[in-house]
């Protein structure tokens, strides 16, 4: 009850595991002076553990010394029960479609490269087509159990130390092709020296595939694509920048939600609505932030910043 919470310490409410969880979150706050928000399972000392959704926000002094925390903790339970049902059934789901669509992407493969006889050449535009829809599918499959993994702590990263200047130019080079396509030139204002970062390689790489190929499907044709890398105060920053239809702040609030369903839903991959959601908890795990901005000039930019070095996370 309340009357019982104001008289006592963290140390008699949570179990003894539980409070290492939360002097090592304090630690962290402390070093950082950022705020913590998630969600897991809680402990008590009376032996119960249940889900709660957790925002702990530090309270400065006038020096910007931290003085201490304000923490709102809310029961999720009910929630987390829904979605561990609504889990079982995607993942079946994605199961079921993934394996005959993989089929499909092969059997078309071998089909266009001649392991069937000679294609005239409407027939090899047919089956092209064909191949294109079945790697959407498959992409969209894809999509879907990398957002539930996120979800539900699946994902654990695996910091590497690598160049980060290469892995965009290995990429905006990867994607020129698409960009072709509707005439778009892209730049990336390359450091003339490596720049190298310790973080995930892999969802970096797939956050930043997300935002380029976005850029080059909502963007005007005829138009430019830059791409800009700084660092600062051991932060890096990433930003895009394209020529698009002005989206309304109203929009902009959301854009990163999860299932978010407008007129502008060409920015999450796939059209699902999962893009950028996955591309946020992606940035998120690593500790940064994303964030999207658009004026009335057509200037669309979105952005994140992850610190240079990750810790690993066992």
């Amino acid at each position: 009850s309340k009357k019982e919470l104001e008289k006592m310490n963290v140390k008699d409410i949570f179990s003894d595991i539980h409070l290492q969880e939360i002097y090592t979150e304090d630690a962290e706050i402390i070093k950082t002076k950022r705020f913590y928000n998630g969600q897991r399972i809680v402990s008590f000392k009376n032996n119960e553990m249940h889900n709660y959704w957790i925002l702990k926000t530090p309270v400065f002094t006038d020096k910007n010394e931290i003085a201490g925390f304000i923490v709102v903790f809310r029961n999720v339970d009910k929630e987390t029960e829904a979605e561990i049902k609504k889990s079982s059934f995607v993942a079946t789901l994605t199961h079921d479609l993934k394996s005959p669509t993989n089929a499909q992407i092969n059997m078309l493969n071998l089909l266009i490269n001649g392991g069937f006889g000679e294609l005239t050449p409407k027939q090899q535009d047919i089956a092209g087509l064909i191949r294109c829809s079945c790697k959407y599918v498959s992409e969209l499959v894809a999509t879907i159990i990398d957002t539930y993994s996120c979800d539900f702590g699946c994902i654990k990263l695996k910091p590497e130390l690598f160049d980060i200047t290469e892995l965009i130019s290995s990429l905006k080079a990867g994607l020129e092709n698409l960009s072709e396509e509707r005439n778009q030139k892209i730049y990336f204002s390359c450091p003339k020296t490596p720049y190298m970062v310790h973080a995930d390689r892999l969802q970096i790489k797939r956050v930043i595939v997300n935002l380029i190929s976005n850029a080059i499907t909502y963007g005007y044709s005829n138009s430019v694509i830059n791409i800009e890398l700084e660092s600062c105060d051991n932060m890096l920053s990433f930003s895009i920048k394209n020529q698009s239809k002005p989206i309304p702040e109203s929009e902009l609030e959301t854009i990163f939600d999860r299932f978010k369903k407008s007129k502008y839903g060409a920015y999450n991959k796939t059209g699902t609505g999962l893009g950028l959601y996955l591309s946020r908890q992606i940035i998120n795990l690593h500790n940064g932030q994303i964030s999207a901005k658009s004026y009335d000039d057509g200037t669309c930019i979105f952005s994140f910043e992850i610190p240079v070095k990750q810790e690993v996370v066992v």
